[in-house]
């Protein structure tokens, strides 16, 4: 990204300068290095992931559409990452009673075990399915 957009160091120096005039009062002086460490690193990555969306659209410029479309990446990758695991397991679950009772029904043999274990793995798949829904609403 650097040879790309050359300018990208630049702001983030700027925004580093920003945070020096900050008044850290309402901080403890652990708590102002913590913040301003985690402005800076959030900051990187926006920058980093705006260039990289210029990119994947054959920007010349970072625009504010690309600024924006990566923060929004960068602030929903961290908010729905055990969403997203839970939905998938609650896929596989689901997917995997679906099979036992498919392949129950059509050789006809039903077991207290495979009917207890089928619909063990429908229930937890459709709640793990229905939680991620509920969380990315």
């Amino acid at each position: 990204m650097p040879d790309r957009f050359p300018h990208a160091q630049a702001v983030l120096m700027e925004a580093e300068t920003e945070l020096m005039d900050l008044d850290p009062r309402p901080f403890s002086p652990q708590a102002f290095r913590f913040l301003k460490t985690k402005i800076s690193d959030y900051t990187r990555s926006l920058i980093t992931e705006s260039g990289r969306v210029a990119k994947r659209r054959r920007g010349d410029l970072i625009s504010a559409a690309h600024v924006e479309h990566a923060s929004e990446y960068l602030l929903s990758a961290t908010k729905g990452r055990w969403s997203r695991h839970v939905g998938t397991l609650g896929g596989i679950f689901l997917g995997a009673s679906m099979s036992n009772f498919l392949g129950m029904t059509s050789t006809g043999q039903y077991n207290a075990v495979g009917v207890t274990i089928s619909a063990s793995l429908a229930v937890l798949g459709a709640f793990g399915i229905a939680w991620h829904i509920g969380r990315e609403a």
